[in-house]
C-alpha cells in the first residue's frame, strides 16, 4: 500500500467512525423528535380540547341560569339565547369527540411507547367516562330550554337544579383526565431528556472511540514509516562513516520500500566502486581510481598544467643482482621494495605513478597533496623515509631471498624535481594511464642518475630545496646541465629532515660548502684543500671525491675566462 493510500485510509477510517457517530446520533435525535412530536400533535391539542370542554360544560350551565334569571325574556332574547345555548352543547359534544379522536390516534401512534400507550390508554377511558354523562348533561340542559322556551319557567328551574350533581361529575373526572395528560406529557418529556442526554454520552463516546482507533492507527503507520525513515538515515549515515557491509530490510511495498530498494542498489553500486577501488587501488594509487570513477561520465580525457614535485629512485647495480637471484628471490626482493617504498610515497600524500622495472615514479601535486611547498616536503620526507625503509631492508635480505651468506648490497638513488608538469589520463582508447609528463619528470630522472656521478643517494633540484628548505637539510652539490637541457641547474643533495644532521655531518657541508665557493672563485688551492679536508671526515664522500678531481683537472687545465661554473652532463 502507498503512503498516500495509507493517509487516505487514516482519514477514511476517520470518517468512517464519525459517520457511524452522527448516524447513531441522528437515530437518537429521531427518539428525542419523536417525543417531542408527540407532545406537538397530541398532548397541547388534547390539553386544549379537555379545556375547551370545561369551559362549554360550565357556560352551557351558566348561560341556562343567566335564562332563567331572566324569569320573562322577550321572542328575541329567548331566540338569542336559545341559539348560543344550543351552539355551546354542540361545542361541548364536539370537543370532547375530539379529545377522545385525539387520544384513540395517539394510544395507535408507534412514535409512543408502550408506558406512552398504556398511560394513554387510561385518559381515553377516563374521556369514554366523561362521554356517558355528557349525553345526559347536554340532553337534560337541553330540555331546560326548552321548558323555558314554551313559557313554564318553575318546571325548567326546576328540572335546572338536577344539572348540579353534574358539576362534581365533570370536575372529578377531568381532573383525573387532566393529571394523566400532565403525566402523559412528563413522561414524554423526561424519555426525551433521557433520549437526548444518551444521544450525547454515544456521541461523546463514539468520537472518544473514533480519536482512540484514529489515533492508534495513525501511530502504527506514522511509527512504521519514521521506523522506515530512521533505518535510512541511519544507513545515510554508515555511508558517511564508509560502512557499507549491510542492506536496509525492505519490508513494504509503499514509496519508503522503493526508496529503500534504490537505498540498497546505491549501496551496492558502491561496494561495486569499493571493489574496483580496492582492486585497481592494487595497480593504480585508489584516489587515482576514486578520481577517475568520479571523472568517467564527464571528460575521461582531461587534462590540465599543475605545478607538481616528480620523484625516481632506483636500485643501484640491480641488473648485477638480478644475475645472482632465482626469479623468486628476485620477484620477492622487488616485491619487498616497491611496497616499502609506495607506503614512504602514500604516508605523506604521494601518488604512485609506476613500476618501471626496478625503478619507481612518482609525483605530489594537487588535489592528492596540499601547497606547492608542502608538496616538496613530503616528497622530501618520502625519500627520508625510503632511505631508512631500505636500510631495513637490507637487514631481511638474508630471510627474504633465503640467503645466508653473500646477500647483495641493496643501495638506492633518488632524483626529486619541482615544476610544471600536465596531469591527466595519457594513452590510447585501449589503454591509458593517470600520470604526468614535462620538463620536470625528465629532470627529476635525469636527477635520480646523477647520483652515480656524485656517489649521493638523494639528489634534488633547486626548485624543490627552495620550496622544502623550512623542513629539510641539504647540502649544495653542483651547477650542472643535464642531458637534453640548456639552462644550467643547482643540485642539491637531501641530507634529513630539519634539524636531524649530527655534527659530523654537519663540519663535512661545511667544508664542502667552503670548497665549492673557492672552485667556482677559481682558487684551486683552497678548494683542493677544503675537499680533502671533507675527505678526512668521510672518505667515502664521493661528492667530495667528483669536485677534488675536477680541480685537480682545473689546476693543471684552466677553464676558459668565460666559465659559467656548470657542469655539463651528457648522459642520461
Amino acid at each position: 500500500m502507498k503512503i498516500r493510500f495509507k493517509i487516505l485510509a487514516i482519514a477514511y477510517v476517520l470518517l468512517l467512525l464519525f459517520g457511524v457517530t452522527v448516524g447513531v446520533s441522528v437515530i437518537l435525535q429521531e427518539k428525542v423528535k419523536d417525543e417531542l412530536g408527540t407532545q406537538v400533535d397530541y398532548n397541547a391539542p388534547i390539553t386544549q380540547a379537555i379545556a375547551e370542554f370545561d369551559v362549554g360544560t360550565y357556560e352551557f350551565e351558566v348561560e341556562l341560569r343567566r335564562l332563567a334569571d331572566l324569569s320573562r325574556p322577550t321572542p328575541a332574547e329567548m331566540k338569542l339565547y336559545a341559539d348560543h345555548i344550543n351552539e355551546v352543547a354542540d361545542k361541548i359534544l364536539v370537543d370532547l369527540a375530539s379529545a377522545q379522536k385525539l387520544l384513540e390516534d395517539a394510544a395507535a401512534d408507534k412514535r409512543n411507547n408502550v408506558n406512552d400507550r398504556l398511560l394513554l390508554a387510561r385518559i381515553v377511558g377516563a374521556t369514554q367516562n366523561l362521554r356517558r354523562h355528557v349525553g345526559p348533561f347536554v340532553g337534560l340542559g337541553r330540555q331546560v330550554l326548552a321548558e323555558y322556551e314554551a313559557g313554564r319557567w318553575d318546571e325548567g328551574t326546576a328540572m335546572l337544579e338536577k344539572l348540579k350533581p353534574y358539576e362534581d361529575v365533570f370536575g372529578a373526572e377531568l381532573a383525573a383526565v387532566r393529571q394523566e395528560l400532565v403525566a402523559f406529557s412528563q413522561q414524554s418529556m423526561n424519555e426525551a431528556l433521557d433520549h437526548q442526554w444518551l444521544n450525547l454520552r454515544v456521541a461523546i463516546g463514539l468520537f472518544a472511540a473514533a480519536a482512540a482507533v484514529g489515533l492508534v492507527f495513525s501511530i502504527v503507520i506514522t511509527r512504521h514509516i519514521i521506523a522506515a525513515l530512521r533505518r535510512l538515515i541511519l544507513g545515510t549515515q554508515a555511508i558517511e562513516r564508509g560502512e557499507l557491509s549491510a542492506d536496509l530490510p525492505v519490508e513494504v511495498d509503499d514509496e519508503i520500500g522503493q526508496l529503500t530498494r534504490a537505498f540498497n542498489r546505491m549501496i551496492e553500486e558502491l561496494r561495486a566502486k569499493e571493489r574496483i577501488k580496492d582492486t585497481f587501488g592494487r595497480f593504480v594509487d585508489p584516489r587515482v581510481v576514486a578520481q577517475l570513477i568520479e571523472q568517467a561520465g564527464d571528460n575521461p580525457n582531461a587534462a590540465e598544467r599543475r605545478s607538481a614535485t616528480v620523484f625516481f629512485s632506483d636500485i643501484r647495480g640491480f641488473s648485477g643482482i638480478g644475475e645472482q637471484l632465482t626469479p623468486a628471490a628476485m620477484v620477492n626482493l622487488l616485491n619487498r621494495y616497491f611496497t616499502l617504498c609506495s607506503t614512504a610515497v602514500r604516508e605523506h600524500h604521494g601518488i604512485v605513478d609506476k613500476y618501471i622495472g626496478d625503478a619507481v615514479m612518482a609525483f605530489w601535486t594537487q588535489p592528492f597533496s596540499e601547497s606547492e611547498e608542502a608538496q616538496a616536503a613530503d616528497a622530501c620526507r618520502a625519500a627520508l623515509a625510503q632511505r631508512e625503509a631500505v636500510a631495513l631492508l637490507r637487514r631481511e635480505l638474508p630471510d627474504l631471498l633465503g640467503l645466508r651468506r653473500n646477500a647483495p648490497d641493496i643501495a638506492v638513488r633518488m632524483g626529486l624535481a619541482t615544476g610544471e608538469v600536465v596531469v591527466g589520463t595519457i594513452g590510447s582508447p585501449i589503454a591509458k594511464s593517470y600520470t604526468v609528463i614535462g620538463d620536470t619528470v625528465n629532470l627529476a630522472s635525469r636527477l635520480e642518475g646523477l647520483n652515480k656521478l656524485y656517489g649521493t643517494a638523494i639528489l634534488i633540484a633547486e626548485s624543490t630545496e627552495i620550496l622544502a628548505r623550512a623542513a629539510i637539510e641539504t647540502r649544495e652539490i653542483d651547477i650542472v646541465i643535464v642531458a637534453g637541457k640548456s639552462e644550467p641547474i643547482r643540485i642539491y643533495e637531501l641530507l634529513a629532515e630539519k634539524g636531524g644532521l649530527d655534527e659530523k655531518r654537519c663540519n663535512l657541508r661545511d667544508a664542502y660548502d667552503e670548497g665549492l665557493g673557492a672552485y667556482r672563485a677559481r682558487d684551486w688551492e683552497r678548494a683542493a684543500a677544503e675537499f680533502e679536508k671533507c675527505l678526512a671526515i668521510d672518505p667515502n664522500d664521493g661528492a667530495a671525491r667528483v669536485l677534488a678531481d675536477r680541480v685537480t683537472q682545473f689546476a693543471a687545465e684552466p677553464p676558459p675566462a668565460d666559465w659559467d661554473r656548470a657542469w655539463r652532463v651528457d648522459t642520461k
